[in-house]
């Protein structure tokens, strides 16, 4: 199997449907006053409440950093807290907040009418593909 980079180039395909993907997302998250990096970190915490930063960064696949800046807003919009890990005392814990939970439900609810478009085109089959697909491609490049 081989690729046609000249007439499908892969990084544009991908990088063209992840922005256009985004744009939407964003667009119909507005009116929940969310972003989605900050809807992917509130899921993330969700299913892994009371981690670490730095295990945060790495489920989320992001720096340290620009996690932090993103916990920093939503703590600031009182969607998550910060609290000392009761077993080592240098150690920060992430929380969603009650608020934060009721507005990931909400939130959760809009992103998966975001995937209605791509129920029509894929058969359950053909998407379980895909992901499969993207996967493969996201952990060879990572070296994971």
């Amino acid at each position: 199997m081989g690729f046609d980079l000249e007439n499908n180039a892969l990084g544009l395909l991908l990088s063209r449907t992840y922005f256009t993907f985004k744009k939407e997302t964003t667009h119909l998250l507005q009116p929940l006053d969310i972003t989605p990096e900050q809807f992917g970190i509130l899921e993330q915490l969700t299913r892994y409440n009371g981690i670490s930063q730095k295990a945060l960064a790495e489920l989320h696949g992001k720096d340290q950093t620009s996690v932090g800046k993103t916990l920093d807003r939503l703590e600031k919009k009182e969607l998550i807290n910060r609290t000392t890990d009761p077993n080592d005392r240098r150690a920060i814990v992430l929380q969603v907040s009650e608020k934060g939970q009721a507005l990931y439900e909400e939130a959760k609810i809009t992103m998966e009418k975001s995937l209605e478009p791509l129920k029509e085109i894929f058969t359950e089959e053909e998407a379980n593909q895909l992901i499969s697909s993207l996967n493969k491609i996201y952990y060879k490049l990572s070296g994971q």
